[in-house]
């Protein structure tokens, strides 16, 4: 299941090309910013290359904090030339029909140019953990808030962060 959910968190990123972007991404959150929403300790700088189907793609730039029960995830990359963020979430409308046809509860709010989301394991999965996510496409990038948690993240929270993000680009 938490590969669903990386792979979930990973096409919010798919581009044909990316190019090296200014910031590193775990300056644009403060210890304020990620501890409103449970995130504790130093952010953790990574990677994650795609691949779209056999071919290599390009590489994201991530940012990792820990959360009690679970973790916060920020990407801030380029957006592919003239993406918009609906051409971006129609990307990733298969894998949440995926989600949706194993039963699982797709809550969708949109606070103007941030958009997110939060899945709902099915009632019998109690070990599964919630993943709240949310996208905008600021200056030419795409930043992205994702938690997979064991305590569910308001929406609201995390847009909060992809505006703190963003407001630091």
């Amino acid at each position: 299941m938490r590969k669903l959910f990386a792979c979930c968190a990973a096409l919010i990123f798919v581009a044909p090309s990316v190019r090296a972007q200014s910031k590193p991404v775990c300056s644009l959150l403060t210890a304020s910013d990620v501890s409103a929403i449970g995130a504790t300790g130093p952010g953790i700088p990574g990677e994650m290359p795609m691949t779209t189907g056999p071919t290599k793609g390009p590489t994201m730039k991530m940012c990792s904090w820990r959360m009690k029960a679970g973790g916060l995830h920020l990407g801030a990359n380029p957006a592919p030339p003239g993406a918009s963020r609906a051409a971006i979430e129609s990307e990733l409308t298969k894998t949440y029909q995926m989600l949706t046809a194993q039963g699982w509860k797709q809550d969708k709010k949109d606070f103007g140019i941030v958009s997110c989301t939060m899945f709902t394991p099915p009632a019998g999965q109690k070990d599964a953990p919630t993943n709240t996510s949310c996208l905008a496409v600021v200056k030419g990038m795409m930043v992205s808030a994702d938690t997979i948690s064991m305590t569910p993240i308001p929406m609201e929270k995390l847009k909060a962060v992809v505006d703190s993000a963003s407001a630091r680009l």
